[in-house]
């Protein structure tokens, strides 16, 4: 195992097992009363809730692990702490690992927050001026005030989650490993605790979080693993796993409703997770599900078929679109392009009032969408396009009849500034501009953020 490697899985499996006798149940009991560990495939029925898992985490990494409902996410980090023994495969740890499970964060509710925190530090062997200076940081960070030496008990939820957890983190400097504890609280919250897991990550803490809002993954981890039904679909940046994961669940939206439906499998419901090459400008993109009648078929930023493009604050951009109509029609077709900064977060939407086309099967139709000035601050943003029918808005809201297409955090924005040091604002209304043909129409556009 390399020196930077904190946590090595190989193999790692795990089976629930599934009786049909209660002598099945014996055996199996007496199996781990005497060997320490029973593999129920051996002696019963089994359900799989890890499938031959396998991963290496370096020291200081973030790594989120995402999923539906059922797909051995909980049962992974219940693995990684120690609640039971893995079916088969083997785990590395090298040093310790804090677990902070729902339920796992010892905190009396009859005590103190003082008195939670002065309980859990006794047990780390600090000097005292380490404890005093750690119950400073623990009551700076919570915020409780007077309700700092208030039981446990008259304390909100989310009072309680705050405070066990800067209790637990106030001193660690291993593995941790967070199952949605850090879902409680408002966008406040969530960036303080984001600073801290920030502050521990830079001391060498590694971080393994499970958590339903992506939005929380991308935040928090720079790295993603996705699985699906016990197995590992995609390992890679946060960013593209989290993309790619949301095309999947927007895909799977539109063969059912439920979507933990677990017989409805990736191979079914996205065969290629979304990937797409663009047949006239050939960026590969990820493709979310439309109707198809009008698709986008060519995208030029600034006059370059990249999906990367460096530009600077105050600069005109301009998305030069070619369609292609795969079915004959009349269509008010509206541009969509939204704009997510680096952790994931909606800064900006573009919208044009509509362009009313009428398009044979097969007709191409290119559109200019100007976006100018750019009033971006610095940084690096993903930029979603989606064409929209209006016409159909009229009958329906039902995203199905609206969408035509979208590619999906596909096009990349590295933004700077002008003046070194300027941090310019966001606008609150841009001037949207379309050309095609010898005819050009300006539609106002919002900018939401």
């Amino acid at each position: 195992m390399s020196a930077e490697v904190v946590l090595e899985i190989e193999g790692l499996s795990k089976h629930y097992p599934v009786f049909a006798s209660p002598w099945q149940g014996m055996r199996y009991l007496g199996r781990v009363l005497w060997h320490g560990r029973a593999d129920p495939r051996e002696i019963a029925g089994s359900v799989a809730a890890l499938q031959d898992v396998s991963f290496t985490v370096q020291r200081g990494e973030r790594v989120g692990i995402v999923g539906r409902n059922g797909a051995g996410k909980s049962t992974l980090l219940k693995l990684l702490a120690g609640t039971f023994l893995p079916t088969a495969g083997r785990m590395r740890v090298v040093g310790e690992i804090y677990s902070l499970l729902p339920g796992t964060v010892s905190f009396s509710l009859e005590q103190s927050t003082l008195q939670n925190a002065r309980q859990h530090l006794a047990m780390l062997s600090l000097e005292a001026g380490d404890v005093a200076a750690a119950i400073d940081e623990i009551a700076e960070f919570t915020e409780l005030g007077s309700y700092f030496t208030q039981p446990g008990k008259n304390l909100s939820l989310g009072m309680r989650v705050r405070a066990e957890f800067a209790i637990a983190t106030v001193r660690m400097n291993g593995i941790v490993i967070i199952d949605e504890v850090l879902g409680a609280g408002d966008i406040y919250w969530s960036e303080k605790i984001a600073r801290r897991m920030d502050q521990l990550c830079a001391r060498g803490t590694t971080l393994l979080l499970v958590s339903h809002s992506l939005g929380q993954v991308t935040r928090f981890c720079e790295r993603a693993i996705w699985l699906e039904r016990g197995k590992t679909v995609l390992d890679g940046s946060a960013v593209e796993v989290t993309k790619r994961y949301e095309g999947f669940l927007e895909r799977l939206s539109w063969h059912t409703d439920d979507l933990d439906d677990q017989t409805v499998t990736i191979s079914e419901a996205a065969a290629q997770l979304g990937d797409e090459t663009l047949p006239e400008s050939g960026q590969t993109v990820t493709r979310w599900p439309g109707r198809g009648d009008v698709r986008v078929s060519g995208v030029w930023i600034n006059g370059q078929a990249v999906v990367s493009l460096a530009v600077v604050h105050g600069e005109p951009l301009v998305f030069r679109l070619l369609l292609r109509a795969e079915q004959q029609g009349s269509y008010r077709l509206r541009y969509l392009l939204t704009f997510w900064d680096a952790l994931g977060r909606r800064v900006a939407v573009l919208e044009n009032d509509s362009d009313a086309v009428c398009l044979e099967t097969g007709e191409a139709h290119e559109v200019e969408v100007r976006c100018a000035p750019l009033a971006l601050v610095r940084g690096r943003y993903h930029v979603t396009l989606t064409l929209t029918d209006s016409e159909q808005a009229v009958n329906t809201t039902a995203e199905g009849a609206i969408r035509l297409d979208a590619l999906y955090k596909s096009f990349h924005l590295e933004v700077t500034d002008t003046v070194p040091g300027r941090k310019p604002e966001l606008c609150p209304v841009y001037r949207l501009q379309l050309s095609h043909g010898l005819t050009e129409s300006v539609c106002t556009a919002s900018l939401a953020h």
